[in-house]
């Protein structure tokens, strides 16, 4: 069993830091709100993100103090997720590396858009934040499948092939059923999103301990 070089640990130590400051950030964001409360299952993610107080048009009363803290976790998550991506070319080596890294940038890219562009925000706010919403969510997803489709013959790697299949898909079904309230929107919102982050967290463990090139 080879290691990993030190730009690779670089790599697999982002992924792991990008998914547990994401979720600290989330969580403090969240103890922060008072007045309702904040609830996981009623509230979008985004609402932690959004600067201003009062009520949304859809009946949502918003007031987050730690806005600046849950947007920063929202953009750092996706830089690290898409620096990973990029230093861990040479072990994402095989076809589909490319679909690997474009969909691990529009991660990060819809990751900042979200950061800048707040939900409920002023004029053309919402949709440049729904877009950054879909970028992130999409893109993420469909980087775990890309990582399961490389991965699905090596030796060693069985596992983890399954684990970011199943999670991909899960993510991207969810993604698409948002809107149908199936779920709490918090809950199934949380279904497409956390499949991300608790990946990006054991895959960046796993790379690190275990990996075989």
């Amino acid at each position: 069993m080879r290691t990993l070089s030190g730009w690779q640990k670089g790599g697999a130590l982002c992924f792991t830091l990008g998914g547990v400051q994401y979720l600290l950030a989330e969580k403090i964001s969240a103890l922060a709100w008072h007045t309702p409360d904040y609830s996981y299952r009623q509230n979008y993610i985004s609402d932690l993100g959004i600067a201003s107080c009062g009520m949304t048009a859809d009946g949502r009363d918003i007031c987050s103090p730690l806005h600046i803290l849950m947007n920063s976790g929202f953009a750092m998550e996706g830089i690290l997720f898409f620096i990973a991506c990029w230093l861990l070319r040479p072990v994402f080596h095989e076809s589909g590396r490319s679909l690997f890294l474009l969909s691990g940038l529009l991660h990060a890219v819809g990751g900042v858009m979200i950061a800048l562009f707040h939900s409920g925000g002023g004029t053309g706010g919402v949709t440049l934040h729904q877009t950054g919403a879909v970028m992130a969510i999409a893109g993420g997803n469909l980087c775990l499948l890309s990582a399961a489709w490389m991965k699905r013959n090596s030796a060693g790697w069985r596992e983890f092939s399954w684990l970011s299949l199943m999670l991909g898909v899960v993510g991207l079904v969810s993604m698409f059923t948002i809107s149908l309230d199936v779920l709490p929107v918090g809950i199934i919102e949380r279904m497409s999103v956390y499949t991300i982050t608790g990946w990006q967290i054991v895959a960046g463990i796993w790379l690190f301990l275990k990996i075989q090139k």
